[in-house]
């Protein structure tokens, strides 16, 4: 990102967490979940930059272990696979990830499945949102602005400056999974996500 002039701006909103910084010990029982919308490859490092200097593990679809030397590092990482045709496949992803958030590890989702090829936001899936109500873990919902501009689908390197855009993240406060179900949790982060997108990635 840096060597692109594609590092984001980061807007944290009162009450939500900061990225942690280098050697920075976050202290917490059960991990949040990141969740975010989707609409670029850029949208990968900009979520690492929202949450910084820590270990997390990312929710892919199980196609993406077929892609040279990325696939090789979600599998060696130990990030969460979903196979979405193997229904044995999903439960094992769900009881996976909820094991992480419960030793500690923040997940980070993208729950519209895959990226919007307009920007605007998609219908969500909802087999994040479970991982998050059964582990009881809080989700912070980030609002990516403008990733669409700076690397749109089908580029394999950034078109655009970020500051050219500008590209942002809204990061907000966290929301709690106590009580809810996945339905509950999706409708409710859906909506703060939209909250701080602009007018063209709002869903038409």
């Amino acid at each position: 990102m840096r060597l692109t002039r594609c590092y984001p701006v980061i807007e944290v909103l009162e009450g939500a967490p900061k990225p942690v910084k280098y050697f920075e010990r976050p202290s917490s029982n059960t991990a949040p979940m990141y969740v975010a919308n989707h609409a670029s490859w850029m949208d990968i490092p900009y979520m690492g930059a929202a949450i910084g200097w820590r270990n997390y593990k990312i929710v892919a679809k199980a196609e993406l272990t077929k892609v040279p030397i990325l696939g090789q590092s979600i599998v060696l990482g130990g990030h969460v696979t979903l196979d979405r045709s193997n229904r044995r496949s999903q439960l094992q992803t769900i009881k996976k990830g909820i094991e992480w958030l419960k030793q500690g590890v923040p997940l980070c989702a993208f729950p519209e499945g895959t990226r919007s090829k307009t920007g605007r936001l998609m219908p969500f899936k909802r087999g994040a949102f479970k991982m998050a109500s059964s582990a009881g873990a809080d989700i912070v919902p980030l609002s990516i602005v403008g990733s669409e501009k700076v690397m749109p689908a089908g580029w394999v390197m950034p078109m655009r400056s970020s500051r050219s855009v500008p590209a942002k993240i809204i990061v907000h406060p966290p929301i709690s999974s106590e009580g809810k179900d996945e339905k509950e949790l999706a409708d409710e982060v859906r909506q703060v996500i939209i909250s701080g997108l602009p007018e063209s990635q709002r869903p038409s």
